[in-house]
């Protein structure tokens, strides 16, 4: 994601404590949190149809109340009244420049679906669902390409990823993966994927080990590993698997900035070095 200066930071600190709020006091708080992030994002869309628009929803030299005036005829009757007032708030705050109130708007977008996922007991799913498809996204080429071809349009890209995805992950899953195809953050779409991934599993208090291995792990595998790392680092993890045959045998962990290569090919090219 692009780096926020000081003002940027804290226009969107205030934005997404705001969301959290009326997503939490609301008596539909899983459905609020999931209408209002696809709505966020459908209003990021519409602010960059337009470059006036985009310019003018985020201008200082504006009154704040005239950007909330011009956000307000932008998507009045549009969304719901907790997302225009979540936009109407952002617009009147002072961003270091525009791109930053529309990146403000995405992240809050994901933040509340992320939310509505942790308040209905699917975020480690979500997870989980956004993980696999970046790596099946990654493992073809072709695939991988087309969803990220400028050429095509946001909504032929959305169309194809769709057929990838027809039935086979949450609703929450498939809006935040739908908008990382039509605007990714990050680069690549896959990379968006598993940045939104780690996100998920940090809003669950959980860290990441991304585990390389020549085989799959079996469940039984999987949870001794997971209860081997969790003694070793003191916090439930994540276990995103990487299968690479290179490697031989064993495993490669990588949690953090640490790595433990217990892979058979590093143990055997360890054994060339000492021979030599």
């Amino acid at each position: 994601m692009t780096v926020m200066y000081a003002a940027s930071r804290d226009a969107l600190a205030h934005i997404r404590s705001l969301a959290e709020d009326l997503i939490r006091q609301s008596e539909q708080s899983v459905v609020l949190g999931q209408q209002m992030g696809a709505e966020l994002f459908t209003v990021v869309e519409i602010i960059e149809k337009d470059r006036p628009t985009r310019i003018a929803v985020a201008d200082v030299s504006a009154t704040p109340q005239q950007r909330r005036t011009l956000m307000t005829s932008l998507i009045e009757n549009k969304v719901l009244p907790e997302t225009l007032r979540v936009c109407q708030e952002a617009a009147g705050l002072d961003w270091s420049n525009p791109a930053d109130l529309r990146d403000g708007l995405v992240r809050t977008a994901r933040s509340a679906l992320l939310q509505a996922a942790e308040l209905s007991n699917s975020l480690p799913q979500v997870e989980e669902e956004l993980f696999q498809l970046s790596r099946t996204i990654k493992a073809h080429p072709g695939l991988e390409q087309a969803l990220g071809d400028r050429r095509a349009s946001a909504d032929e890209r959305r169309a194809l990823l769709a057929q990838l995805l027809y039935g086979k992950v949450s609703a929450i899953s498939e809006i935040l993966a739908s908008q990382a195809v039509a605007r990714p953050q990050e680069g690549l779409a896959a990379d968006d994927l598993d940045i939104l991934s780690r996100q998920a599993a940090h809003e669950i208090g959980r860290r990441v080990a991304d585990v390389t291995t020549p085989i799959a792990l079996n469940d039984a595998q999987r949870e001794a590993l997971r209860k081997k790392l969790h003694g070793i680092y003191g916090i439930e993890v994540s276990i995103h698997e990487v299968i690479n045959p290179a490697i031989l045998g064993g495993v490669i962990i990588k949690v953090g900035s640490g790595i433990i290569n217990g892979s058979l090919a590093s143990k055997l090219d360890s054994l060339r070095r000492s021979l030599v």
